[in-house]
């Protein structure tokens, strides 16, 4: 098992990316804490998790308070041990149909907030657990340039946000061995699979696929990557070299 004895804390985990790392990573061997804002979607995929043998705990809470983002760390640090991984999907309002005279300023504040805010505060929160524990692993996810593009003005402002944010803690956390990589996540509209989490078709000629994250995410935190670091990785089928155009396979 590629995880075990570790533990992750998985912030920002919905009902397709986020679900299906949490899954990987507890079928990977590690104890996955899980949050969101609500709790009922958490609910759902601990009790799948727990019903294939895995480790979970639900520690619901809004991140883009630094104060609960303080909160969620420690509590996971003296309830469950210090944290391994972070991986960190917080934030939304992917809308491609939301042109710039469209948004106002709560739109644009609530995205900038609930994405690149709230990814700022829990690694803040995590660095001082990750240094004493030796080290660790941080996996941002962001978005691919061209569902940057397709989204609208505050997403890809929040997710470019990201990525930049990233490299910079890369190298400030450096000193302390904590490596901080970035997945660019394409267009998902594949289903994730309601039991184990096994890799998807072998082509490009598909849509993605929850699990194609899951494999992306399962690496960078995994021992296999201890030597990459401040590096953005695009899952999304050949877009953004331009070998597909990002709706081809999208219905």
């Amino acid at each position: 098992m590629r995880l075990k004895n570790k533990i992750a804390l998985l912030c920002g985990v919905g009902r397709g990316m986020g679900k299906a790392v949490a899954m990987l990573y507890a079928q990977e061997g590690a104890t996955v804490v899980l949050n969101a804002r609500t709790t009922t979607h958490l609910e759902k995929t601990a009790s799948e998790i727990k019903t294939h043998g895995g480790i979970v705990h639900i520690m619901p809470g809004d991140i883009s308070s630094k104060h609960k983002a303080d909160q969620l760390v420690n509590e996971v640090a003296t309830k469950i041990g210090p944290v391994d991984t972070l991986y960190s999907a917080a934030g939304g309002n992917f809308d491609p149909g939301k042109k710039t005279p469209d948004i106002n300023s709560e739109f644009w504040d609530q995205t900038i907030q609930n994405t690149l805010n709230s990814y700022f505060n829990v690694t803040q929160s995590i660095r001082p657990i990750m240094k004493e524990n030796g080290g660790g692993s941080i996996v941002a996810i962001a978005a691919s340039f061209n569902v940057r593009q397709a989204g609208n003005a505050a997403y890809s402002a929040a997710k470019t946000g990201i990525i930049g944010l990233s490299g910079n803690l890369a190298q400030e956390f450096h000193s302390d061995n904590i490596r901080v990589n970035t997945i660019l996540a394409g267009l998902f509209r594949g289903r994730i699979p309601s039991n184990s989490v096994e890799p998807a078709e072998v082509t490009l000629h598909r849509t993605g696929y929850p699990q194609d994250i899951a494999y992306a995410a399962l690496f960078l935190a995994s021992d296999e990557s201890g030597w990459i670091t401040g590096q953005s990785l695009a899952v999304d089928g050949g877009v953004d070299i331009g070998a597909r155009d990002l709706w081809k396979h999208e219905s």
